[in-house]
């Protein structure tokens, strides 16, 4: 006999998505300032070779991702959770959605940017 496993694991993807996030923005923040930490790159030359490396690109792409994620899942449990009328929660998850997805896209030009030679 299988059982409806109800409101016990609702929300069990937005639980996961906010600590695995956390994690990486605490891994990916304890990394910068350490390598940041050990020693600065002298000149915008020695920036760009160090931001042009595919590893350096794809763990800021990860961050920044993360924090959007991060930032969707927690103001969407807030506005869920003290907005009371529809129209008021529905228009700010939309306000915030559309701010997250241009600032992801905007980041995403600035790493491809960095791509190119």
């Amino acid at each position: 006999m299988r059982r409806h496993s109800g409101s016990a694991h609702r929300g069990l993807g937005e639980w996961l998505v906010q600590r695995v996030s956390a994690l990486y923005l605490a891994g990916f923040t304890f990394w910068l300032a350490l390598r940041l930490g050990l020693g600065w790159p002298a000149d915008y030359t020695a920036w760009r070779t160090w931001l042009g490396g595919g590893g350096v690109r794809l763990a800021f792409g990860v961050f920044f991702l993360s924090v959007a994620l991060h930032a969707w899942v927690g103001m969407r449990s807030v506005f869920l959770d003290y907005l009371k009328p529809a129209w008021l929660r529905f228009t700010l998850q939309m306000l915030t959605s559309v701010g997250l997805l241009v600032l992801l896209l905007w980041a995403a030009e600035i790493l491809l940017i960095e791509a190119r030679p």
